[in-house]
């Protein structure tokens, strides 16, 4: 009988029903979609079966283009991480090669636009700036720590949100059904899959056309994306804001780091930041440089990402 009422549905499909037949993908017919994608349909569905196989490919790759908007995509691979012996800081030793399962990141930091309407939807997690009754909120606050900031605030939705603690990205991340990148993945996709010490080659002559740092930020965040790409198409890897990531520091992690897919020590007492930021020299914001932090900063955003098999499995029937 299954089999009777897939190549039914197969011929409604062939003999013009194809409304029908959508309907009932729609509606989860997983039966008829497990049978075609199987490989082992009946050969003699022949058209019918191409026309329905063809439906489905093209359904699906635009439901992944639909979910994964904004990001690019990192190809599993094998990367090089760390610096090399004399061109880096201790915790940056040694260089060493991870295995990386397919990811995606997005190509911006998180704006303040994207953030704000989060915490306005939540109720929660507002930037240390906005927060309700909070000493650094911009109207009611005792403390003007953000205070200079505050037209660039009003003024500049896409600009990189910043005022926000590690726990604030990770639920905004998590609210969007993402994550934020392990530290391996953040140096992975900031490097282009090069050896390179920043994102725009080892070294700084080209900085000003791919970065916001201190010799051209005027000490202040940019909006997003006005700088050149880096080889995955992202944005703003070195400087513009730090960016938080999962991984709590260590400083001698890199010495002992598993090789596939690591995602740092178990526990500590701050969590890594990494890509440098307008208030960043050249060197603070070479792709391979580790630094960590405790609290919210006026210099500190992030970015989300998600490994392909989980965007994947979002997408299945």
């Amino acid at each position: 009988m299954k089999t009777t009422f897939t190549l039914l549905s197969l011929w409604l499909l062939l003999t013009g029903a194809a409304d029908c037949f959508a309907q009932r993908a729609s509606r989860g017919d997983s039966e008829l979609i497990s049978y075609i994608r199987s490989g082992t349909a009946d050969p003699a569905c022949g058209v019918c079966l191409g026309s329905a196989t063809k439906y489905f490919k093209e359904r699906h790759a635009g439901e992944l283009a639909k979910k994964t908007a904004g990001m690019a995509l990192v190809p599993a691979g094998e990367y090089r991480i760390g610096a090399e012996k004399g061109k880096g800081e201790p915790d940056e030793l040694p260089m060493h090669a991870v295995s990386l399962d397919a990811f995606y990141m997005d190509k911006t930091e998180v704006t303040l636009a994207d953030y704000l309407t989060f915490a306005k939807t939540t109720g929660g997690n507002y930037p240390e700036w906005a927060k309700p009754s909070g000493k650094f909120n911009l109207e009611t606050g005792k403390e003007k720590y953000y205070r200079r900031l505050e037209g660039l605030i009003k003024d500049c939705p896409s600009c990189p949100v910043f005022g926000i603690f590690w726990s604030d990205a990770a639920a905004y991340c998590a609210y969007k059904k993402r994550r934020l990148p392990t530290e391996a993945e953040w140096e992975a996709a900031a490097t282009g899959g090069t050896s390179v010490k920043y994102n725009f080659r080892d070294s700084t002559a080209d900085a000003g056309n791919f970065a916001w740092f201190a010799a051209n930020s005027g000490e202040l965040p940019h909006k997003t994306a006005c700088k050149s790409p880096n080889a995955f198409g992202m944005y703003d890897m070195n400087g513009n804001v730090w960016e938080w990531v999962s991984d709590f520091y260590g400083r001698n992690y890199y010495q002992a780091s598993p090789r596939r897919n690591p995602k740092g020590p178990e526990t500590g007492k701050e969590h890594v930041i990494r890509g440098g930021s307008w208030a960043s020299d050249a060197d603070e914001m070479a792709s391979t440089n580790r630094a960590s932090y405790g609290k919210a900063n006026d210099d500190i955003g992030f970015r989300c990402a998600a490994s392909q098999k989980d965007i994947l499995a979002e997408l299945e029937p």
